[in-house]
C-alpha cells in the first residue's frame, strides 16, 4: 500500500496536470478562433464573436502582435468585378467637390475617406480611414478587405481577401450625450505579403462580394529613411477673420525652431490668409489639403472633434514614411524650447533625461496660458494685486452661446525672481533698420509679436495630460488625438514620456476662456506670473519678419 504522503503527492501532481492541460486547450482554442476570424465561415453570427475577440488583444511584443495578426486569406469561386477607381485630390485649394470626396460601403453605416500602406511592422497593413453613423462599432456588422495588384491598367487576376479589424478612434467616456454622431474608424487589413507595387484595396460585407469603393496605394520603395524631423499637423482652419499677420508670424517662429514642414488642412479662410498660405505653400514651408468633413453650422462641438481626429490621422498617415515625427498644434500654440535654441537640439537634450524612442510614442509638453485680458503689466499696482479683469465668453457656432459672463474681481501676479530678472531686450540700432526696411518695402510699421508683447501668463502650469500636445514618433503611433496619441503599436493606449517643464513648455496664446477651459477659468485666471521665455527668440523672429511677406496689420 502506498503511503499517504506518496498518495497526496500522486493527487497534487494530478492536480497540476489537470490544469496545465486545461490551460493549454483554452489557449490552442484562443489561437484558433483568432484565426477563424479571416477562414471562411458560413456562420456570420460565429464571424462577428470571432472578430469581437480580437478587439481584446493588447501589449504583445511585435513580433507575438504579428505572428497572431498574420492573416489566413479567404478563396472566391469567382473573381469580383473590379471596382471603378476614383481619382481624388485632396490638394487645396484644387478642386473642393473632387477633394472632399468620401465613399460608402454598401448595406453599412460606414463611410470611407483614404488608404494607406503600412510597413512599420514585421505584420504589413492596409490601413483605412472611415467614419460610421453611430456610436459603438461593436455593434455593426462585419467588413472585408480585397486586395489587387495593379501594373499600369493592367489588373492582377488574383485579390486577396481578408477580414477587416475596425478599431474606433474615440474614447466612448469624453462624450455620454444621446445625439446622434458620426465616429472616426480605423479599418486595419492584414496582408500575407508586402505589396509588390500600386494596388487597389476595396472593403466589403462579404468576402466575394464585388465592391462599390476602391482606392490606390502606391507602395514607397526607400523606406529606411525618414527625409524630416518634424512635421507639425494643423486641424481645420475656418476663419472668418483675416489672420494674416498671425499666421506668418506662427510659421516663421516654427521655422526658426526647426520645423521642417507644416501640413495645414483648410476649411474657410480669408484672400488674404489664403495668399498666405499659398506664398509659405510655394516656399516649401507649407503643405495645403481640404479638410475631410467642411464644417457646418448644425454640427456639435462634440461631433466637431470627433472630424478633427480624422485630420490629424491623416496627417499621421501621410507622414509614417516621411516624418520622424508628427506635432498636433494649432495657430495660436508654440512648443518653446527654454534652453535649447531648436526643436532639434531639444530633443538630444531630452536624451539626458532618459527619453528612449524604443520604448514611448510621445513626447508630451505641459501648457502655459498667456490670456490677453492678463497682459500690459503697467496696470498691476505694485503689490502685486489690483487689475481689474472681466473674462467674456468668446462666442462662436463652437462655443457657450448663452449671455453670461464670468467675473473675476482680482488677478494676482506672483512676484518669481527667475522670471523677473530675465533680461528685457530694448530696442537696439540693428531693430531700427529692420523696423525702417519693412515700412519702406510694404508701408507700413512692422507689427510686434504676440510672443513678445504677452509676457503674463496664467500662474497655474497645466498637469501634464490637460491642455498638453505631444511629439508623436510616427514609427509608433497607431491612432492620433489632439493631444497624445490614443492607441499605439504594441502597446495598450498612450504610452508618453512627460518632457522636463524646465526645458519646454506649450505657450498658448487665448483671447479669453471658451468651453475647453472655461469650467477651470477662474483657476487659471486668478493668478498670473511674469514669463519671459519667448523674449529669446525677439531678435531671430524680429529679422525674419522683416524680410517675410507684407500683410497690414492683422492681429488675432
Amino acid at each position: 500500500m502506498m503511503p499517504v504522503n506518496g498518495r497526496k503527492f500522486v493527487r497534487v501532481v494530478k492536480y497540476l496536470l489537470a490544469g496545465v492541460t486545461v490551460f493549454c486547450v483554452s489557449w490552442i482554442a484562443c489561437v484558433n478562433e483568432w484565426h477563424a476570424g479571416v477562414r471562411w465561415t458560413s456562420s456570420r453570427a460565429q464571424l462577428g464573436r470571432a472578430m469581437s475577440t480580437m478587439r481584446t488583444i493588447v501589449a504583445y511584443s511585435e513580433g507575438k502582435q504579428a505572428e497572431m495578426d498574420r492573416p489566413t486569406p479567404l478563396t472566391c469561386d469567382s473573381l469580383p468585378v473590379f471596382p471603378k477607381i476614383n481619382h481624388i485630390d485632396r490638394s487645396w485649394p484644387g478642386e473642393a467637390r473632387n477633394a472632399l470626396e468620401w465613399q460608402h460601403v454598401a448595406g453599412t453605416r460606414v463611410s470611407l475617406y483614404a488608404a494607406y500602406y503600412d510597413e512599420r511592422t514585421a505584420q504589413r497593413y492596409v490601413r483605412i480611414l472611415a467614419t460610421f453613423h453611430g456610436r459603438n462599432y461593436s455593434t455593426e456588422g462585419a467588413l472585408f478587405c480585397q486586395t489587387r495588384l495593379r501594373n499600369g491598367n493592367l489588373i492582377e487576376d488574383t485579390v486577396e481577401v481578408v477580414a477587416a479589424k475596425p478599431l474606433e478612434i474615440w474614447w466612448h467616456k469624453w462624450d455620454v450625450t444621446p445625439s446622434e454622431v458620426d465616429t472616426p474608424l480605423l479599418l486595419s487589413c492584414p496582408l500575407t505579403e508586402p505589396l509588390s507595387g500600386p494596388s487597389v484595396v476595396s472593403v466589403v460585407t462579404e468576402p466575394c462580394d464585388n465592391p462599390s469603393n476602391a482606392f490606390e496605394l502606391k507602395p514607397i520603395k526607400d523606406t529606411n529613411k525618414r527625409t524630416r524631423t518634424f512635421t507639425i499637423c494643423v486641424k481645420d482652419m475656418n476663419f472668418d477673420k483675416d489672420i494674416s499677420q498671425s499666421l506668418v508670424e506662427w510659421i516663421e517662429t516654427n521655422k526658426i525652431l526647426g520645423v521642417d514642414l507644416i501640413d495645414m488642412y483648410v476649411d474657410e479662410v480669408t484672400e488674404k490668409t489664403k495668399r498666405i498660405l499659398l506664398h509659405y505653400q510655394d516656399k516649401g514651408l507649407v503643405r495645403l489639403f481640404h479638410v475631410p468633413i467642411k464644417h457646418k453650422s448644425g454640427r456639435s462641438l462634440w461631433q466637431r472633434r470627433r472630424d478633427h481626429i480624422l485630420t490629424y490621422n491623416d496627417c499621421l498617415y501621410r507622414n509614417i514614411k516621411e516624418s520622424e515625427y508628427i506635432v498636433p498644434l494649432d495657430i495660436d500654440e508654440v512648443v518653446l524650447p527654454k534652453i535649447a535654441n531648436t526643436w532639434p537640439e531639444l530633443l538630444n537634450r531630452f536624451n539626458n533625461y532618459g527619453w528612449n524612442s524604443s520604448e514611448r510614442s510621445s513626447v508630451m509638453i505641459q501648457n502655459v496660458f498667456f490670456f490677453d485680458f492678463m497682459q500690459e503689466v503697467d496696470k498691476y499696482s505694485s503689490n502685486g494685486r489690483g487689475l481689474k479683469s472681466k473674462i467674456y465668453i468668446k462666442r462662436d457656432d463652437v462655443r457657450i452661446k448663452d449671455n453670461d459672463t464670468l467675473e473675476i474681481d482680482e488677478i494676482e501676479l506672483i512676484v518669481d525672481s527667475n522670471n523677473l530678472s530675465n533680461e528685457v531686450i530694448d530696442d537696439s540700432q540693428e531693430d531700427e533698420v529692420l523696423y525702417d526696411k519693412y515700412k519702406s518695402r510694404c508701408g507700413t510699421k512692422l507689427p510686434t509679436p504676440k510672443l513678445v508683447k504677452h509676457i503674463v501668463s496664467s500662474a497655474v502650469i497645466s498637469p501634464i495630460g490637460f491642455y498638453s500636445k505631444s511629439w508623436m514618433l510616427t514609427k509608433k503611433v497607431l491612432t492620433a488625438f489632439n493631444h497624445y496619441p490614443l492607441q499605439s503599436l504594441g502597446a495598450s493606449g498612450s504610452v508618453g514620456w512627460s518632457a522636463p517643464f524646465k526645458e519646454v513648455q506649450l505657450n498658448h496664446y487665448k483671447e479669453s476662456c471658451n468651453t475647453t477651459v472655461v469650467g477651470e477659468c477662474a483657476r487659471y485666471g486668478r493668478r498670473a506670473r511674469i514669463d519671459r521665455a519667448a523674449l529669446r527668440l525677439r531678435r531671430q523672429l524680429t529679422r525674419a519678419l522683416a524680410d517675410a511677406i507684407c500683410t497690414g496689420i492683422n492681429i488675432i
